[in-house]
């Protein structure tokens, strides 16, 4: 009934297994984990070797590295049953009912995407991140606003949905850099009238990146965004980024902004700051508006 798929890169996702692994034979349904590593060739995966260990769960490491979007679409391949669970490996469960959260959905519900949501622990330690004060602004957001625009707030970490349904839709494997196929697999949910139900079901978010690597994977998530705007694959005002660049341009600023971006990556950096990261975004996409 239930497939599990964890992509994961770089990551020990055995924690994540295990534990989703007692509350599946909890909940005494049919199931299956799968975890593929997208060709880092960590040696954390010597500790993911383990999963293969537990019955109903597997394992594999790839050879090359294909994308998160591709790897998503393999996964979604491997699975044997009708529902797919998509986690990223860098969370846990909030709830030991989470699982059984889930399920009890699926029992009335079967047209929809459901998302559990995102939570952040605040430690001292993270609390002086940038992508900690991301998340807490932009990600760790209640249900009852989530509904409210149950579009905009689709992530990949934590969804579920019918195997019938992924199969219309399915990820842009075009897009192979980090960032942003979230946004394109929620547009396209959108057009198609395809329901996003929020539930109350959240994952931590454990994996918190440097403030270097965070800006770095901002950076190849304004390229995606370019990509698919250059490719017609979303309107070139989707959104309020695109929207800021689409104006600028309008004012004849957008060049004058764009070389500002490595001036506002370098302050995002050091002070850790979301309006500086908010600045970047904007003047990195508007170095990139030839592809715009």
């Amino acid at each position: 009934m239930l497939s599990v798929l964890i992509p994961t890169y770089n990551y020990n996702a055995f924690a994540l297994v295990n534990e989703l692994h007692k509350q599946l034979l909890k909940s005494k349904v049919l199931f299956e984990i799968i975890c593929f590593d997208d060709g880092s060739k960590s040696t954390l995966n010597q500790q993911n070797e383990k999963i293969n260990a537990l019955p109903f769960a597997r394992f594999n490491a790839l050879k090359d590295n294909v994308g998160r979007s591709a790897i998503r679409n393999q996964l979604s391949e491997e699975a044997v049953y009708s529902w797919l669970l998509f986690l990223d490996s860098d969370v846990l469960p909030v709830s030991p009912l989470f699982i059984h959260n889930y399920l009890k959905e699926i029992q009335y519900k079967t047209g929809a995407v459901f998302c559990g949501g995102i939570r952040y622990l605040a430690s001292d330690e993270n609390k002086k991140l940038l992508r900690y004060k991301y998340g807490i602004k932009f990600e760790e957001i209640n249900v009852d606003k989530r509904n409210k625009r149950p579009y905009k707030f689709f992530f990949t970490s934590n969804f579920l949905i019918s195997k019938a349904l992924f199969n219309k839709i399915r990820f842009e494997e075009k897009l192979t850099k980090y960032g942003r196929e979230d946004l394109l697999f929620s547009l396209t949910l959108k057009a198609k009238n395809f329901s996003v139900i929020h539930l109350e079901n959240e994952v931590y978010h454990h994996g918190i990146d440097a403030d270097t690597a965070f800006v770095f994977k901002t950076k190849q998530a304004m390229e995606n965004i370019s990509f698919l705007a250059g490719n017609n694959l979303i309107l070139p005002k989707e959104g309020n980024l695109l929207k800021s660049v689409h104006y600028l341009s309008l004012f004849g600023v957008s060049s004058v902004v764009g070389i500002l971006a490595p001036f506002f990556e370098k302050k995002a950096i050091k002070n850790a700051s979301i309006f500086y990261l908010n600045c970047f975004k904007v003047s990195y996409l508007c170095s990139l508006k030839k592809a715009l």
